[in-house]
C-alpha cells in the first residue's frame, strides 16, 4: 500500500514528464532564424540545430561585454 510520500512522488512524476513533453513539443515547434539576430550573418545549421539565435562573433561580443559588466 503506498503512503503519502509514494502518492506525492508518482504525482511529482507525473507531473515533470507531463511538462518536459509539453517543453519538448514547444521547442520543435519553434523555428530558429537562419540569420543572426544581431547582426544578420547566416548562423551555420549545426548552431542552429542547438536553439542558437547568435552568430559565434555576436555571442562571444556579448559574452565579452557581461564578463565587463560583472566584474563592476
Amino acid at each position: 500500500m503506498a503512503d503519502d510520500a509514494d502518492l506525492a512522488n508518482e504525482h511529482l512524476d507525473s507531473e515533470l514528464s507531463r511538462t518536459l513533453a509539453q517543453l519538448r513539443q514547444q521547442s520543435v515547434k519553434k523555428v530558429i532564424a537562419k540569420d543572426c539576430i544581431e547582426c544578420g550573418e547566416e548562423i551555420p545549421e549545426a548552431r542552429r540545430d542547438l536553439g542558437f539565435e547568435l552568430c559565434v562573433a555576436c555571442a562571444e561580443m556579448l559574452e565579452r561585454q557581461e564578463a565587463l559588466f560583472a566584474s563592476n
